[in-house]
Parts: C-alpha cells; sequence; structure tokens
C-alpha cells in the first residue's frame, strides 16, 4: 500500500496541475499558510520546478544544488537563501554552509515564475556542536545500552536485528554500502551505536519511503523515513492472525503450537499511522483510526521530537498546551476531540488520554487474567521480562513477581482469542508515548480486545460507560472517515467533506475538488482553523455552492458549516435528469442541515410548480448554525444534547430535551389526530404518507441504512420499509417515473435531516405534504403550514 507525499520529500517542487498535485503540495502549502515560512506557491499552469541535492550541510563546506522545469520552459533559475548567516547560495546554486541553523534555499524559474524550496541543515563540523552535543544525551548514542551490546557474545549482530543495532546494519538496509535496499545483506560488526554517520549519508537523504512489519508500505515521506525505519515494531496484527491460521485451532481451544507475537520495542511509527500499518490486532468488522492529524509542523516524528536527542521540543507543545514542559504534564493533556466522552469508563473527562490509556489497559489485564483462569485453565501475569507472558502462582491481579518471572514458568495456555488480546495489551504497553502517537487507536484496541473476551468470560469486565469512539467529526472510525479506505484514497467527488483539512480547504480556495491520496481520519483542527495557541482563528470561507448552481454568503461562519451540509441534489438537478430522461434516485446526500434551514432560498428540495415554500428558519434569535451547535459550549461536538442545558433551556425550561420542543406549531399536520406529539413525529408520519402515496404507484421498498435505499419490495413490507433480505444491492429499485423522483428526494430530504423539525419544520412538512399530493394522494386530512 502506497500513502503519498506526507511531508517535504528531498527534492522540492512547486506547481503540478491541480488533478495530480501530490500529498507534498497539498499539506506542504497548508503548513506553510500556518507556519509563515515560503514554500512552494500555486501558480497559473502546469509548471512544476524541482530542486534536487542533499539536505545536510556542513559550516565551511559547499553543495551544488540543481534545479529542473516540468510543463514549462526556463533558461535559468534565481536562487536565494532564506538566512545568510546559516548559508548563502550563488547565482548558480553552490550553498556554502556558514553558521549552524536551518535554512530555505529557494529557486525561482526565470521564465515560469514557479519556484521551489529546499531545506538544509547546516552543522558545525566538530564536536562541540549544538547537533553533537544533543546527540550524545540520546539513547542513540548510549554505547552502554543492551541496544548495542546485547550481541557482544555472538561477536557480530545478526542479519535479523542488524538494521536498527548498529550503524552498518542501517547503512546496509538503505543501501548506502552498495548493496541491495530494503534489505540487510551481511551481519553487521559490533560495537556501533546510531551515530551522524548513519542518518547523514547520502541514502539516507534519499530514504523517503517505510515498510512496516504487515506489508503496508509509506511513500514520499520526509526526514521521518530515518525514524520509522526502525520505530515501527516487527510485528503487526496480521503476524497474529498467520500464526493463528497455520495452526487452525478454534478461538477457545488451546494449542501447544501457538506462540506470543511480540512486537518489539517502541513502535512509535506503526502507532502513529495505526490502521494504516496495522500495529495492532484490528478485530474483524470493526473500523479503526488512521494516522493521527495533529497540526501542521507537528504531525511527524522529526515535526515534535529533535532529530539528534530524541526529546521532545515542549516549546512547541506548549503553544496549544498551556504549562506542559515534560512528559508528566503531557500525561494530562486531553484534546478537545476528546472533552466529552469517557474512554475507560470511570467517569472522570477530565483526565488525559495516558490516564485513559491506564484505566482501559487495567480492564483488559483483569479480563486477559479472568480469560486465562477460566477458560485457558492456568492463571497468567505479565513481566517486562521476556517472553512477558508468565504462570501467576498466586493468581492476584498484579504483575508477575521476580519469582514467577522465570523462563520455565512461561505461560503457554494459548487459545487464539487470547493471543489476541495480549498482543494489543503488549503493543499499548510497548510505546510509552502512545497517548501522543495516536492514543485514540490504542483505545480501540483495547476495548475490543475486552468485548472480544467478554463474550467468553462469566464475569464481564464492565464497558457500558466506556466510550470507544470520539464524537462525531472526530470520529475516525465512522464510516464518513472510512468508506475510502479500499481506494487508499478520497475521490474527488467526495474529498470536500471527507478528506480532512486538505480536500476542505482546496474547495475552499479554488472552488474546485481534486482526488487526496490519504483518507480521511476525522476532521483536524487545520480544517476550520487557521492559527493555534492563544487564538484559534478561523478560516474564511466567502460563500456556499448549493447543488443547482445557487451560491448564498450566510453571515459569520455560516459558510463553513454549510458547505458540506448543503446536501448534492436539488430541484434544478432532478428537473435536469427528468428532461435528458435520466430517471433515476438522485440521493441528496447525509445530513443537510443547512440546506433546510434555508428553504426557498436554497431551493434543495423539490419545490413543485406554483407552490409557495418556506425561506429561511424564522427564530428569535440565533439562526446561525453556531447560534444553537455552539462550539465552545458544546466542546466541538455541535451536539445540540452537549449545549441544552446551557443554552437552548434559557428559553425552552419547560422542556426534558430539544426534541420536546413544539412552541409555535400546534396543529396536527400528519392528520393522525395527535397534537401533543413531537414535530419529530409529526414529520415521521407525513414521510410515511410519501411513503405509502408511492407505493400506490410502485412495488418499492425503503431502507435508510442501505445504499441505494430504494429497493423492490419482494418481501412483502407491511408500511413501506424493507424486510430483512430486499435491501440489497442487486435488488434495487429502477423503475422510476418523473413523480416518483421528485417524491422519493423530498422524503429522502427529510429523513437524512434528523434535526430537520428544528432547522425548518414548515419547508419540510410542505415539500412532504405536496409530495403526497402531486403522486396523487388525498391531503384533505394533512395541514400545510403557512
Amino acid at each position: 500500500m502506497t500513502e503519498p507525499q506526507l511531508s517535504p520529500a528531498p527534492a522540492s517542487r512547486s506547481h503540478a496541475p491541480l488533478r495530480h498535485l501530490t500529498r507534498l503540495v497539498q499539506i506542504g502549502l497548508l503548513a506553510c499558510a500556518v507556519a509563515g515560512y515560503a514554500c512552494a506557491q500555486l501558480e497559473d499552469g502546469d509548471v512544476l520546478v524541482s530542486i534536487a541535492g542533499n539536505t545536510v550541510l556542513a559550516v565551511g563546506e559547499t553543495m551544488q544544488l540543481s534545479a529542473s522545469t516540468e510543463h514549462g520552459l526556463d533558461h535559468g533559475y534565481a536562487w536565494s537563501s532564506s538566512d545568510d548567516a546559516v548559508a548563502t547560495v550563488t547565482v548558480d546554486g553552490l550553498v556554502t554552509g556558514i553558521g549552524p541553523g536551518a535554512v530555505i534555499i529557494t529557486a525561482t524559474g526565470l521564465d515560469t515564475g514557479a519556484r521551489a524550496d529546499h531545506a538544509i541543515s547546516v552543522v558545525a563540523d566538530e564536536p562541540g556542536s549544538p547537533y553533537y552535543q544533543r546527540w550524545l544525551s540520546s539513547g542513540h548514542a548510549d554505547a552502554t545500552a543492551e541496544s548495542f551490546n546485547h550481541w557482544n557474545e555472538d561477536g557480530e549482530i545478526a542479519t535479523s536485528c542488524a538494521r536498527c543495532h548498529s550503524r552498518d546494519g542501517f547503512r546496509d538496509y538503505i543501501g548506502d554500502d552498495g548493496s541491495a535496499i530494503g534489505v540487510v545483506n551481511q551481519p553487521a560488526p559490533i560495537g556501533s551505536v546510531i551515530d551522524c554517520d548513519t542518518c547523514h549519508n547520502d541514502a539516507a537523504a534519499a530514504l523517503d519511503w517505510v515498510e512496516f512489519p504487515s506489508g503496508a508500505t509509506l511513500e514520499g515521506l520526509g526526514p521521518e523515513a530515518r525514524c520509522m525505519t526502525c520505530h515501527q515494531g516487527r510485528a503487526s496484527g496480521d503476524d497474529v492472525d498467520a500464526a493463528i491460521a497455520e495452526v487452525g485451532v478454534g478461538d477457545d481451544e488451546i494449542s501447544s503450537d501457538l506462540k506470543f507475537s511480540n512486537v518489539h520495542y517502541y513502535p512509535a511509527g506503526a502507532v502513529l499511522y495505526a490502521g494504516i500499518a496495522r500495529a495492532g490486532y484490528q478485530y474483524e468488522g470493526q473500523l479503526y483510526d488512521r494516522r493521527l492529524r495533529h497540526v501542521p509542523g507537528q504531525e511527524t516524528c522529526v515535526g515534535c521530537h529533535d532529530p539528534h536527542s530524541a526529546k521532545v521540543q515542549w516549546d512547541g507543545c506548549a503553544e496549544c498546551h498551556p504549562g506542559v514542559a515534560d512528559a508528566l504534564g503531557a500525561r494530562d493533556i486531553r484534546m478537545i476531540a476528546s472533552y466529552n466522552v469517557d474512554y475507560d469508563g470511570d467517569g472522570d473527562t477530565e483526565e488525559g488520554i495516558f490516564h485513559e490509556l491506564v484505566g482501559l489497559h487495567e480492564l483488559l489485564y483483569q479480563a486477559i487474567q479472568r480469560y486465562a483462569a477460566e477458560v485457558s485453565g492456568q492463571p497468567i501475569c505479565y513481566s517486562d521480562a521476556r517472553p512477558y507472558w508468565y504462570n501467576s502462582k498466586s493468581g492476584a491481579y498484579a504483575d508477575c513477581t521476580d519469582d514467577e518471572a522465570v523462563s520455565d514458568n512461561a505461560f503457554t495456555a494459548w487459545t487464539p482469542r487470547l493471543l489476541r488480546a495480549v498482543y494489543n495489551y503488549h503493543t499499548a504497553r510497548q510505546d510509552y508515548g502512545a497517548y501522543a502517537h495516536n492514543g485514540r487507536y490504542i483505545v480501540k484496541l483495547l476495548h475490543d480486545s475486552i468485548s472480544d473476551l467478554n463474550g467468553q468470560l462469566s464475569d464481564p469486565i464492565d464497558l457500558s460507560k466506556a466510550d470507544r469512539n470520539a464524537p462525531g467529526h472526530f470520529n475516525a472510525a465512522s464510516e464518513a472517515a472510512r468508506h475510502w479506505d479500499e481506494d487508499e484514497s478520497v475521490s474527488a467527488s467526495c474529498s470536500k467533506c471527507h478528506s480532512g483539512a486538505t480536500g476542505y480547504r482546496f474547495w475552499v480556495e479554488h472552488g474546485a475538488t481534486l482526488e487526496v491520496s490519504e483518507t480521511d481520519n476525522g476532521m483536524e483542527c487545520f480544517t476550520c482553523h487557521d492559527s493555534f495557541g492563544s487564538e484559534y482563528a478561523t478560516l474564511t470561507v466567502p460563500s456556499t455552492s448549493y447543488p443547482g448552481g445557487i451560491s448564498l454568503e450566510h453571515p459569520g461562519n455560516d459558510n463553513m458549516c454549510a458547505t458540506c451540509h448543503s446536501g448534492r441534489e436539488s430541484k434544478a438537478t432532478i428537473d435536469a435528469a427528468i428532461a435528458g430522461n435520466n430517471l433515476r434516485f438522485l440521493n441528496v446526500h447525509y445530513l443537510p442541515a443547512a440546506a433546510v434551514r434555508n428553504g426557498n432560498l436554497s431551493a434543495v428540495g423539490y419545490q413543485y410548480d406554483g407552490k409557495v415554500y418556506a425561506g429561511h428558519l424564522q427564530h428569535e434569535s440565533r439562526t446561525q448554525c453556531t447560534g444553537c451547535h455552539e462550539p465552545g459550549n458544546s466542546n466541538h461536538t455541535f451536539m445540540i444534547e452537549d449545549v441544552w442545558e446551557n443554552t437552548c433551556r434559557t428559553c425552552h425550561n419547560d422542556q426534558t430535551g430539544p426534541e420536546q420542543i413544539r412552541t409555535e406549531h400546534l396543529l396536527d399536520y400528519d392528520g393522525d389526530g395527535n397534537t401533543g406529539e413531537t414535530l419529530v413525529a409529526e414529520l415521521d408520519g407525513l414521510e410515511r404518507a410519501v411513503l405509502a402515496q408511492m407505493r400506490t404507484q410502485a412495488s418499492l421498498c425503503y431502507d435508510e441504512h442501505a445504499y441505494p435505499y430504494w429497493f423492490v419490495d419482494v418481501g412483502g413490507s407491511s408500511d413501506g420499509f424493507c424486510v430483512e433480505g430486499d435491501a440489497v444491492g442487486t435488488n434495487q429499485f429502477k423503475g422510476w417515473t418523473p413523480a416518483l423522483m421528485k417524491a422519493a428526494h423530498n422524503f429522502q430530504l427529510s429523513v437524512k435531516d434528523p434535526g430537520g423539525y428544528a432547522h425548518n419544520f414548515d419547508y419540510l412538512a410542505q415539500l412532504l405534504i405536496d409530495s403526497v399530493e402531486d403522486l396523487g394522494g388525498d391531503v384533505a386530512g394533512l395541514v400545510r403550514p403557512i
């Protein structure tokens, strides 16, 4: 699997054709807008400028860069340096290192005007260099560590270990010794560490890919490729499945042939890339997070960690997380995406995500111990000493004692179900920074492991108060985020609202869509915010384009919301399809709340000729999206239930919840004789009236949760909603007439906006009643809002 550009690669480029923009340009441009430094800018046309050259230069040395132009012609380039105190560049691209630091070298085409930027680190060429001193403080420089001495008795480091435990093994793997790339060709000599030469050589500078133990491959990476080549673990959930399949026993059957799969130490890169790398055991039928998207500039290894000391650069964290200056402080960080959920079910939604993981970890350990005792018939305990899992002599809920953690007491009563759970337990424990690298991915691994074990326990772990997923926009395990994973990219037709910041911001800037090469992971902060820290300035979205060609300029931040809550079909698109004799169901899409609120202004409903329809929502106040769906009071869930007490009940203090509100609409709109029911129920009654009238003209049924929603009624539905077995792709309804198309559209518009009763009850009720009438139904008993 290939994941395109995720951060600047050794060769920097400027503008490419819009439909072929790489992830480098997409993220690079957006990141630069926030960080304030120069990057390749989009120009008119298809011109692409590239710079080739190394990325590290010593003080006093020179390096020749070269530039080239694609899709255009430049007779030369203007070269410039962002900081002459760090490095200078001549008119022909010769760079000279002046002083330690980072610098951007820019080449601008003399004819095309397109430009490219090339980042260079200038290092002092003596032991007193700050980079050298920082490296000395890192674990990579610790020549006494077990990581570099484990093989001393053998006299050489085996090929299976040399890649990450020696200078020569790493350089062998990346081909810097002239050997084949991607494999360690021979054992490495003992006595080395991960030093300057390991990461600063021609092959390392060109390294822009990583292959994980699962076989998943990332390409187009930057310097973080050097980190993740080793910080990826040595096993994946795929290995667990393969081992179980090879033995071929039932989920709860003990086999002496089953062995524990060890992910190995510090698999941070694999945890960061989560469901892409498949670091954990991912249970069948469940959806999992992908790469953690933080904020631009701080979402790669070297964006957060100093590349030489490997220490976290806490100053960057403190910009958004005031007071955080060390790991202990970071453990209390809780991103806003998780403010309203309780992952470990302990009732504390203010503790840091680190502590949520600790809570889930403890619950999983309890489940593992209960399962081992009850199903395997042998109590189990865990130790940091290999092979980690041992027979528990006491059966106590605790880590192994020294007496228990001995090799001849290793646990062997493995079942497939137990192996899956202990693999995830161990994976979460081996990445000490998992809470920061991808905490919500680990939450799901632990939660699902507990749930799987629970099915076999007489006394299961209580998960009734433990949330698995983040809410709404932040839910990376939703179908809205994961639908495109099999394609490994988000199509241009969907990227505006389903690829996070990349597709959304491209649409806002250019009014066009593009295929986005990385699938969504829920909305990140940068989707809507331009700055981070003391202020979170919002992106300016000047207008909203509705299907059918209508463009509206909404006040405040409404265009930001409405851009994706606008629907995808309308009266105009339906009329066009009918005129072209292209009779089929056109799906308005999900949550078209802004379109419903606008009423006839955006005309997304099928408005019948000669009828008058309600306009924009009428309310005493709070008619803007965030007037009700307050981001601050809801902690960015935007859910009405999260603002009900502090906002809605100010006026509606005699109601118990938003659906109970019925202040002005007091008539019996659906004709069922009940004026005390909710407006939700009134709309439901009108929807059923439309569906019943549609069924007088065709044998069809509807299923809200099965695309394409409309099917042939084979099973004999009593109410128009499909019975089991009918809602399958091969049974979709195709006998569309113009009248059925119009009615089905209005029906779907009402169903797909569950808040429609509040957004614009009058508009939806009018559309539904007119649909019944257009189909020849009797509307005498229905009340059409004026």
